[in-house]
């Protein structure tokens, strides 16, 4: 996927032409891609989105890794900033993270995403891969009291 914005349902897609999940060795190369994209270890979200779009048990899965040492599980969730120049408000959005959780908040890992190709509907982001239209402060609010929730 090199050259393009990294998105998993393409990764999924891709993966499944070259035989995943069948293929261990190919999902397997999924999982990393995974891990590398998701900066180190791959996110507890994830695992019920490969198993749904495989029909494989989350149970395959994690026996799959548990067989792979340097494959590591995270509890985090990412929030995506939509990266694009028409997106008005992202700034602003970008901004406001930045100043109420830091660069490395609990819960969840920021990433700046290329434009999501949204533009009449943003600011636009991305919370575990599922897109939300027109993203204020309350909505990121919500979501990160959400994960930390999960944490305690």
């Amino acid at each position: 996927m090199v050259g393009k914005e990294w998105d998993l349902a393409q990764a999924l897609e891709d993966y499944r032409t070259r035989g995943a999940p069948g293929n261990q060795t190919v999902l397997i190369s999924l999982l990393r891609e995974v891990q590398e994209e998701s900066g180190g270890s791959i996110p507890a979200w994830v695992l019920p989105r490969i198993a749904e779009a495989y029909g494989v048990k989350e149970s395959f899965l994690a026996a799959v890794m548990k067989r792979i040492p340097s494959l590591r599980l995270g509890n985090t969730h990412c929030l995506e900033l939509c990266g694009g120049p028409n997106c008005r408000k992202r700034a602003a959005l970008a901004a406001f993270v930045e100043e109420t959780y830091g660069s490395a908040p609990k819960g969840f890992t920021i990433k700046h995403a290329g434009c999501m190709r949204l533009c009449g509907k943003g600011p636009n982001i991305k919370w575990d891969g599922k897109i939300f239209h027109q993203a204020d402060e309350a909505l990121i609010r919500r979501l990160a009291d959400e994960a930390e929730g999960e944490r305690t």
